[in-house]
């Protein structure tokens, strides 16, 4: 599917009153299935044989966290959580346009450290995204040690974890942590670094969705 770019940012991010009351909707039908097309994207950009593998990720048992993809990057099996939080959330940030790279430099090191990074505990701040740290079950076809498993965290927020100028950050973790380390993807950082106007993507879920919407709310026949 195509997607416009610059609209998705703009809708997202900018503090658009046009988008105002549409965002948790929207966010709703689209925001996973876009997140999965988007770290697709970037991974198939040194890894063309990138999938994902599935979108039940528990423990095992009937309860307890629940994350949100299986990504199979062709070495590394991601256990990926996946938050969609636009500007217009709480403690979100609205981008204007023509913000310089180090102002914001500035506002994702601040968004990094004050909402989602607790360098006190070397943790994340919020039960909602520390759940990526729990070991999950894995997916039929990749039992066994042969492929490693690593946590991915995909915020659209723009976030800094370091100086490193990337959308893909891996953060270390203290010893006796499940993992050894966690991957965080910002969406926002990835779209803006780049070019294209129009982006294709695989989206199937979201064409699942959209061909539900036509069958609910078909075209009126022609008079």
């Amino acid at each position: 599917m195509s997607v416009n770019r610059l609209e998705l940012l703009k809708f997202m991010n900018s503090g658009d009153l046009g988008a105002n009351g549409h965002h948790t909707g929207m966010t709703g039908l689209i925001g996973e299935p876009l997140a999965v097309g988007l770290i697709l994207h970037h991974l198939r950009r040194t890894n063309p044989d990138a999938a994902l593998i599935s979108t039940k990720v528990t423990t095992g048992a009937k309860k307890g966290p629940r994350l949100d993809a299986w990504i199979h990057d062709g070495v590394t099996l991601y256990q990926t959580e996946i938050k969609m939080w636009g500007g217009n959330a709480i403690g979100g940030l609205r981008l204007s346009p023509g913000r310089t790279r180090t102002e914001l430099h500035a506002l994702g090191t601040r968004q990094w450290h004050s909402r989602i990074w607790d360098e006190t505990t070397l943790s994340f701040r919020a039960d909602t995204i520390k759940k990526v740290l729990t070991p999950m079950q894995r997916p039929a076809g990749f039992e066994g040690d042969k492929y490693r498993v690593e946590p991915l965290l995909c915020l659209w927020w723009l976030v800094h974890p370091d100086d490193t100028d990337t959308s893909w950050t891996t953060v270390p973790l203290p010893q006796g942590s499940p993992f050894d380390q966690v991957h965080v993807f910002s969406l926002t950082r990835y779209l803006m670094s780049l070019q294209e106007d129009v982006l294709h993507l695989e989206l199937p879920l979201l064409q699942q969705r959209f061909a539900w919407l036509d069958r609910i709310f078909p075209d009126p026949p022609a008079p």
